[in-house]
């Protein structure tokens, strides 16, 4: 073989100069996002049913405010990670046992108030509790348990409270137990999978392929907070009717802020707003825009806030909830602008997804 027709081989054997790097971009987002955001839900649920456990050996206000405390953070933990649903997230019903919402029907406060007025400690074994519905774990539980009616006798003695409290700790030590079985996942066999696609991995077969799943997480989260978070507390014509959002604890809105600033991780510097990840002219074009979506998530997370600040439950309050409409607004543009500009930059494509009606 010629010099030059082994130089057209190789050149013809070569990715394309403007190829998306999709390796990097798994690499870089496995680093920066995925498996730090893991191990800080690991760690908070752990505070949170360490919290909990003191609780119910010595009842005391103090003891009651530090596990809402753990409670809050364990919360908003899993707000920051929650767009990346897929992947050991997706394993035994987790998503469903963290957090069972839309709940159009109110299941979660009938169960779970149910299950409290029952006071039967069979309820609680960790494998019981695993698989009964999951309306009665995760936070909606959590929610009625520890911040609903009656809750503020868990700072008293009064033996009733006893079986209340223990069914805190229940909840806060399976959400603790998913979010390590979620973060060992990430740290070993799915680690592999994540970082090296190919045949015989039954995950990805290339790494377009978990830049697909990143553009999907991004495209779907702003999509669920958007129409099924937001919309229905709202009042939004078009969508569905749900029972509020962690209406006890009022950490409704703090969750969806959370999730949001999750969201905007994805179009971080650890995600697709990475200057060595573009190498066209047009790569680099679509990530100015990208940059511009990020700045679209800013404008929903500082809405969000205000929003925030005004009531203890912004989503149960009339006038709070009108100053959402920013908030609501700056993720439909995010999600559709964004949606575009990743298709660009990355040379793939989303179809329509069935969450959104309009």
């Amino acid at each position: 073989m010629t010099l030059a027709c082994m130089s057209l081989a190789m050149l013809a054997a070569a990715p394309p100069a403007n190829a998306f790097d999709d390796a990097a971009l798994a690499k870089r987002a496995y680093a920066g996002i995925i498996l730090p955001g893991y191990a800080r839900f690991d760690a908070v649920t752990r505070d949170f049913a360490e919290k909990s456990a003191a609780l119910c050996k010595a009842p005391s206000q103090g003891a009651l405010d530090a596990t809402r405390a753990a409670a809050r953070a364990t919360l908003l933990a899993w707000g920051r990670i929650a767009p990346i649903r897929f992947g050991p997230i997706a394993y035994k019903q987790r998503l469903d046992r963290l957090l069972f919402y839309p709940d159009q029907h109110g299941i979660v406060g009938k169960q779970t108030a149910k299950l409290i007025a029952k006071r039967d400690d069979a309820d609680l074994d960790p494998a019981k509790l695993e698989g009964a519905s999951v309306a009665v774990q995760g936070f909606g539980a959590v929610d009625v348990a520890l911040y609903g009616r009656g809750a503020e006798a868990l700072a008293t003695a009064d033996p009733e409270a006893g079986f209340r409290c223990r069914y805190v700790h229940a909840l806060a030590t399976d959400i603790a137990q998913i979010a390590a079985d979620t973060h060992a996942d990430w740290s070993g066999e799915y680690k592999q999978a994540w970082l090296q696609p190919g045949d015989g991995n039954k995950a990805y077969l290339t790494a377009k392929e978990t830049t697909l799943a990143l553009f999907s997480a991004y495209v779907t989260e702003i999509e669920v907070v958007r129409l099924h978070r937001l919309a229905p507390a709202m009042g939004v014509e078009s969508a569905k009717a749900s029972s509020p959002l962690l209406p006890h604890s009022g950490l409704g809105l703090p969750y969806l802020i959370s999730v949001v600033e999750g969201v905007r991780d994805l179009v971080g510097g650890s995600g697709f707003l990475a200057d060595d990840l573009a190498t066209t002219d047009k790569e680099r074009a679509a990530l100015a825009i990208v940059g511009s979506v990020a700045t679209d998530l800013g404008f929903a997370v500082r809405a969000g806030e205000a929003a925030a600040a005004m009531a203890p439950d912004a989503l149960q309050d009339a006038a709070a909830r009108e100053r959402l409409a920013p908030m609501l607004l700056s993720l439909k543009s995010a999600e559709s602008t964004g949606r575009a500009a990743l298709g660009e930059l990355t040379g793939q494509m989303i179809g329509f997804n069935s969450l959104d009606g309009d």
